[in-house]
């Protein structure tokens, strides 16, 4: 989904804990604003999630949909994936120049060895 980065935050802020609006109140916009939430957009941002069925209003506060929640978790899957993507190719790249290293990285990466594992050494999880 095509979201600004500040949809996606708030969308991740309504997955954690609902937000009353902060043109509620005094202390709803200090709330909001420790949150990291843009009190000038907030209301086109989240009449936005709302259209898109990402968020909608329960009692006096904002919270994400279900599908809201599904779709941001989905987001820092995909994002953890991409990681460790990133972290195999470097691996990859670096293989002949530490080659026990990079063993104890792809192994503890693909989950046949523990962190712990790891840390003892290759030589010792063989």
């Amino acid at each position: 989904m095509d979201l600004t980065d500040a949809q996606w935050h708030l969308l991740g802020e309504l997955v954690s804990a609902g937000v009353t609006d902060p043109s509620d109140s005094g202390d709803s916009a200090a709330t909001a604003a420790a949150r990291g939430i843009d009190l000038q957009s907030f209301s086109a941002e989240v009449a936005f999630l709302a259209f898109l069925k990402l968020a909608c209003r329960v009692d006096d506060q904002w919270v994400a949909t279900d599908l809201g929640a599904a779709l941001h978790f989905r987001r820092l899957l995909e994002s953890a994936e991409r990681r460790l993507s990133e972290v195999a190719r470097f691996v990859t790249v670096n293989e002949a120049s530490a080659p026990e290293f990079t063993l104890a990285v792809r192994r503890l990466a693909q989950g046949s060895i523990s962190f712990e594992e790891a840390l003892r050494g290759p030589q010792r999880t063989a």
